[in-house]
Formats: C-alpha cells, structure tokens, sequence
C-alpha cells in the first residue's frame, strides 16, 4: 500500500506543466492603502510634491549660499592656540562652580531608595509583602549606616586619645542623625497606620 505523499508525487508526474492554465500574478489591493489606484509615476509626483512642501519652510536656509570649506575658519585662528573656548572655561562659571560632592550624591541617593521603599511598602496590599520591604528598608539602613556605626562605636570604646575619641564621637553622631533621617522618611512615606492589616 502507498502512502499519501507517493500517491501524491505518482499523480504530480502524470500532470504536463504546459497543459496547465496560465497562472496570473494576484496582488493584494487595500482600498485603504494611500497608493491605492495610483500608478507610479502618479506616486512619485505625490511625493516629490509633498518634499516640496515641507521644504518650504526651510527656504531661506536654502538661500543662503553654502561656503567653501577651504576657508580654514575655526577659532584657533584667532591667536591663542592650545586655548579651549566654551561657555565652561569662563570664568563667570568657573567662580559658581563648585566642587562635586560624592557623599552628599550618594546619600541622595540613599535617602531616595529609602523613600522608594516606603512608598512600596505603603502601597502594598499583602502582610507577607509589608514585611518583605521592611526587610528591604532595614537591610539598607544596616548596610549603608548601622554596620559602620557598630565598628565606630567598638573603636570608640577602645581609644585612649582624647582626639580619636572626639573623632570617632562626630562620625557615630553623624551616622545616627542619617539612621534618623531615613527613619523619618520612613516613617512620612510608610506610616504606621498602615503597617496594621
């Protein structure tokens, strides 16, 4: 017994090619299609007249004659060679300019992921998730401030010197007043009635 696919193959040898129909090329016509009945001549004619129509606001910028480029025109020529002339070597911005402080960004930065979470944790519906960005929250905190101030505050404990001591002291200070400030982010984006169920 043959299968479909011999059978199929025995019967495509019988059929001639030439004792077919001729095929016609079918094209698929979209009524919505812009080039719908234009031929192409009538196309390129819509086109090129649209061109012409947005280029016309741009008119006198095309009337402008164009220059050589052999003129050699850059502002080195003007006598100072190795100079660098943009609106930041002035001096008007170098006196305003101040320097940039890494601390302060990262703590930005920092004070943003805390208010991030609490904004999350606010907006959460679950308990299992409540308590998920309250991980989150502590584990930040710990990582960025609570660890560093334990290890000041075991140096704090050991120093003999008057200066380190009062050294070490600003550092805890400054590190509780950050674990504060996130607590008060916290505690203004996520408040505690809605860590309640």
């Amino acid at each position: 017994m043959k299968s479909a696919r011999q059978i199929g193959c025995e019967v495509d040898t019988w059929i001639v090619e030439k004792d077919l129909p001729v095929r016609t090329p079918l094209k698929v016509i979209r009524k919505r299609d812009p080039d719908y009945g234009l031929t192409e001549q009538e196309i390129q004619d819509r086109n090129e007249s649209i061109r012409c129509y947005l280029m016309r606001e741009f008119e006198l910028l095309t009337m402008i004659p164009e220059q050589d480029e052999q003129s050699g025109f850059f502002i080195g020529d003007y006598g100072v060679e190795d100079a660098e002339y943009s609106a930041f070597s002035t001096m008007d911005f170098q006196r305003q300019m101040r320097p940039f402080n890494k601390y302060g960004y990262a703590l930005k930065l920092i004070m943003g992921q805390v208010r991030d979470l609490a904004i999350f944790h606010s907006s959460i519906s679950h308990e299992e998730g409540r308590l998920d960005t309250q991980r989150r929250y502590e584990a930040l905190v710990y990582r960025e401030f609570r660890d560093e101030l334990l290890i000041f505050a075991r140096r704090y404990k050991s120093a003999e010197d008057a200066g380190k001591r009062r050294w070490f002291k600003q550092k805890i200070g400054r590190l509780n007043r950050r674990i504060l400030e996130c607590k008060n982010i916290w505690e203004r984006f996520a408040p505690p009635e809605n860590w309640e169920p």
